[in-house]
């Protein structure tokens, strides 16, 4: 970490595996390269901008031509007041109604093996997560019902929040800790213990995964 007097201007960083059929359709994952200066980030929010780095590495290591644009978004200024993604929300780089859906990571350190879907995107969503169901048995994956409708409001204070005030879908995986590591998030997030001992190497993996399973799949949905 270095500190130096500013204004110091903030960039996001954006891949693109460009759609085949819908080019101008899209898929988003993410996660905010800032962190709190008090430790290195580890947790908040290296664990969430790894998988998605490691995603697009997979899927373009495999040749992976989705009919959908699939976008790898690492936002800048998320600590300061969400200014990255509030930016591309309200700048208009892309049509917000052609947005699939986009997958935030910023919170525990642990591995998805979960997401609910609407109801009428049930199907579909099992469809997507059918391989990754047990392609870990100490880790599988399941797809569960919504039981109430998707409100779009204040959605709280990370990046998926401008997206979903203005009516992007933000579904996101259920984290969870199988093996038993039991950090507890309440005291790694903006402290000094934030680093990246509390980062767990299989749940990285395991996540990399499933985030690149799952967006290709909605990616390449009719």
């Amino acid at each position: 970490n270095h500190f130096r007097m500013g204004p110091i201007k903030y960039h996001n960083v954006i891949g693109v595996i460009r759609g085949t059929e819908y080019p101008d359709e899209y898929v988003i994952a993410g996660g905010h390269l800032d962190a709190y200066d008090v430790a290195t980030g580890g947790v908040d929010c290296a664990s969430g901008v790894a998988p998605v780095m490691e995603a697009a590495r997979l899927i373009a290591e495999a040749g992976g031509k989705p009919k959908r644009s699939i976008l790898f978004c690492l936002w800048a200024g998320e600590e300061f007041g969400l200014y990255g993604s509030k930016f591309f929300v309200e700048s208009g780089i892309v049509d917000l109604k052609k947005i699939a859906n986009y997958f935030n990571r910023d919170s525990a350190p642990f591995t998805p093996m979960g997401i609910s879907a609407p109801e009428a995107m049930y199907e579909d969503f099992q469809k997507v997560c059918a391989p990754i169901a047990d392609l870990n048995p100490e880790m599988p994956f399941t797809v569960h019902k919504m039981t109430e409708p998707m409100e779009y409001k204040n959605a709280g204070g990370s990046d998926h929040a401008h997206f979903v005030m203005n009516k992007v879908p933000a579904l996101s995986f259920h984290l969870k800790d199988p093996k038993g590591y039991n950090f507890d998030y309440r005291e790694i997030w903006h402290t000094e213990s934030d680093l990246y001992n509390k980062v767990i190497p299989e749940y990285q993996d395991h996540a990399s995964v499933v985030t690149a399973v799952v967006v290709y799949g909605i990616a390449n949905l009719d």
